[in-house]
């Protein structure tokens, strides 16, 4: 009968809608950016509090430090947020582990981006990753 056919239509449209709250509750909220010649990497994440900010850097040596910018709504205007001496930085796992202790609000898109400066000067901007608002 159509009652029948209706209640399990119902049915079917709640537990695909579960599932994507799900799928939408796992997920975390950050976002990975891979330069092209895989010199630099950059993830970031929301911690508690703080922004987790992971960069791959394949050949350390050859940078003098490297900066960590970050830009709130739009990738326009980059501040600086992270200073990284390579001569001093500790690799673990070919990866820097830093944070944002001071990060914008998590309702605002934030844009973080690296930008990396050599030993004899060259300084080069990547694109930057997107660390998406969290919805209220």
């Amino acid at each position: 009968s159509q009652v029948k056919q209706s209640g399990l239509l119902f049915t079917v449209i709640l537990l695909i809608a579960s599932c994507f709250v799900l799928n939408a509750q796992d997920t975390k909220s950050g976002s990975t950016f891979k330069s092209s010649d895989e010199e630099v990497a950059l993830d970031v994440q929301r911690g508690t509090g703080d922004v987790k900010l992971s960069l791959q850097v394949k050949d350390i040596t050859q940078y003098n430090h490297i900066i960590i910018e970050r830009s709130a709504e739009s990738p326009n205007y980059f501040g600086k947020c992270k200073y990284i001496s390579c001569s001093s930085v500790k690799v673990k796992d070919g990866k820097i582990m830093e944070s944002d202790n001071y990060p914008y609000s998590a309702t605002k898109d934030v844009y973080y981006r690296i930008k990396t400066v050599t030993n004899d000067g060259v300084e080069r901007a990547y694109p930057a990753v997107l660390l998406a608002a969290v919805s209220q």
